[in-house]
């Protein structure tokens, strides 16, 4: 998500006067650096969900101060306790039960007040998890809200997993795309069909595709805050062309994952020759 940060992220966050900033999903550390960087320009506060980092959370937290709450839990487990926020991005797990339930709680936790509920970014709303879970743990997700899923790859065209080959091969992947309750976009669209609240949706088919969630309220009480949401509304004129694009992007990524597997498999296959002509000099 951090990709589209200072074209659409950051423009939205500003007109808001953005300083506290929920990220759930933090992976590598590469987007809470980069938001840490912001939070220290504004003299904000950066708090962060992920049950499973990549990175060392005490390194962080010590060279960022008093910057930095991290929560090394999950993150419908921390959303309750954290303090109210100005912005949220959700990019966790890519499901639809965890999705649709850190929507409502983001809401339930700013009291269901259409001033308070945050400036919302939600990631991975296009192919392939637009309308299809992942499970990176599929014990987390109840079994009556969990899609039959395999560990095989996806293609653009298809509705079910690929026999070999495609994307995400190594990750838990919903068998059958769309269907109720299954995706990303489907827990969104769930959420904010259920919500009491006037909610603005803007749909970016961009870099997987992004998500944003504005209570209307704010945006007609912000003339700084509406002006950015109507450049992004004549930025979705162009919508066929940038949906293309997303699509030759996202054939590339197959490519380049295949690539990644095969020189993998070569490289291995070099070093398991090197080690037996080893044994034969040895020997």
């Amino acid at each position: 998500m951090i990709a589209l940060w200072g074209q659409v992220i950051r423009p939205l966050v500003e007109a808001v006067g953005g300083t506290r900033i929920l990220e759930i999903g933090a992976e590598y550390g590469l987007s809470t650096q980069a938001l840490l960087n912001y939070a220290r320009k504004v003299d904000g506060h950066l708090y962060c969900i992920d049950p499973v980092p990549g990175f060392d959370v005490d390194e962080y937290v010590a060279q960022h101060g008093g910057l930095l709450s991290f929560y090394e839990d999950m993150s419908l487990n921390a959303i309750p306790v954290i303090p109210e926020v100005d912005v949220a991005l959700v990019d966790g797990d890519h499901n639809w039960y965890t999705v649709y339930h850190e929507l409502k709680a983001i809401e339930a936790r700013h009291g269901h007040d259409p001033d308070k509920l945050p400036l919302i970014f939600v990631h991975d709303i296009g192919w392939p998890y637009g309308r299809r879970d992942l499970y990176y743990d599929p014990a987390t997700i109840p079994e009556e809200f969990r899609q039959p899923y395999a560990r095989q790859g996806m293609g653009p065209a298809k509705r079910e997993l690929l026999p070999e080959g495609g994307l995400n091969a190594d990750l838990c992947n919903a068998v059958m795309e769309g269907g109720a309750r299954n995706g990303v976009l489907t827990g969104v669209e769930d959420y904010i069909k259920e919500s009491s609240l006037e909610l603005e949706f803007l749909n970016l088919p961009l870099y997987f595709g992004l998500g944003i969630v504005i209570s209307n309220s704010r945006i007609r009480s912000n003339p700084a805050l509406a002006s950015e949401v109507e450049k992004l509304h004549q930025l979705l004129q162009g919508k066929k062309l940038i949906t293309i694009a997303e699509k030759l992007r996202m054939n590339l990524a197959i490519i380049l994952q295949k690539l990644r597997k095969e020189l993998n498999v070569s490289q291995a296959r070099v070093q398991e020759l090197e080690r037996e002509l080893a044994q034969l000099r040895g020997g």
